[in-house]
């Protein structure tokens, strides 16, 4: 058994090799593709009941009951959209001073390859979600899965 891991863990590093080392299976996208893969067959797996799970795929009712159950979704009133549009909007307004730098600092960190957590955790007080998404899109880029 050890031989055979030994044996595939070898085959992938010579995948891996072949695409130029980890940074260019990671252009490439290989390493996300092969998790993507492998979770794809393990759901598929679990979904044929080819791989029991205790409590998901086995030992289920035999004859459960038909029930058609409609689920009430909760949406939100139109005074609770316009409550929380006017809140991100006087958020702006407040921090639009400190806006400016902050994003500069974001910019500049990911620009130089730096560690962004810190500033992310920053900026999320002076900045909403979106304006730190599309400060990072136009740095970076949008993530586009490969089918």
């Amino acid at each position: 058994m050890t031989d055979l891991v030994e044996e595939a863990v070898l085959t992938e590093f010579d995948r891996i090799t072949e695409r130029g080392g980890v940074l260019g299976a990671m252009e490439t996208m290989y390493q996300r593709n092969k998790i993507q893969e492998e979770s794809l067959y393990y759901e598929t797996l679990k979904h044929s009941g080819e791989l029991p799970i205790m409590g998901v795929n086995t030992f289920l009712n035999p004859n459960p009951a038909e029930t058609d159950t409609e689920i009430e979704l909760a949406r939100s009133t139109e005074e609770e959209k316009t409550m929380q549009i006017h809140d991100l909007e006087n958020f702006h307004k407040f921090h639009s001073k400190e806006r400016d730098s902050m994003m500069e600092r974001l910019r500049e960190a990911a620009l130089k390859n730096g560690n962004i957590f810190e500033i992310l955790m920053e900026s999320v007080q002076v900045c909403s979600l979106g304006q730190i998404t599309q400060q990072l899109y136009q740095i970076g880029g949008q993530y586009r899965r490969n089918m």
